[in-house]
């Protein structure tokens, strides 16, 4: 599915895209966080939260160990500073996993549970590319809200990451 370099390259950009966006949403007014709005999430820290969640479900399945959720639209944490932390433990913890992987394990087949009850089969590598692009799918949504506020939101685009954030490269890749 992905090889090692991909598998760092994309968990290091997770975690650049999600500093960027932080940034940027602790300089929005705080009422802008929790405005409802339309759209299944209702507000930018309930679709913030969604994120979190679903990357604390992957993790989980990557570790071969329940998540603990019932629900994707979990809300554990209203106000976006400790989101942030939480958010920023999770992204150390995708890196760290990345960095120790091979190309054999990204291929490793690992059975889960969705939250629904409903199993599935996904490599690791795998695993790791649906955390990425989940996270870049509702960063769209937030893109949307920004521009209800109206406001400018962050570029945290891969191709933005790659040229102009000028990232390091990653040991080992």
């Amino acid at each position: 599915m992905i090889n090692l370099a991909t598998a760092r390259l994309l968990a290091h950009y997770k975690r650049w895209a999600d500093q960027a966006l932080f940034a940027s949403l602790a300089t929005l007014a705080p009422e802008e966080l929790d405005r409802q709005r339309a759209g299944p999430m209702k507000s930018m820290i309930a679709t913030l939260n969604h994120i979190h969640v679903v990357d604390r479900i992957w993790q989980a399945h990557l570790q071969h160990r329940e998540h603990g959720f019932t629900s994707r639209q979990a809300l554990p944490y209203p106000e976006l500073a400790d989101l942030w932390r939480a958010q920023q433990e999770v992204n150390d913890w995708f890196v760290d996993w990345s960095a120790g992987q091979t190309e054999a394990t990204l291929e490793m087949p690992i059975d889960f549970a969705f939250v629904s009850g409903d199993r599935g089969t996904l490599s690791a590598g795998a695993m790791l590319l649906h955390v990425v692009n989940h996270g870049t799918y509702h960063r769209g949504w937030l893109v949307q809200m920004y521009f209800e506020i109206p406001a400018m939101p962050p570029m945290t685009d891969l191709s933005v990451y790659l040229t102009e954030a000028n990232p390091a490269p990653v040991a080992n890749c």
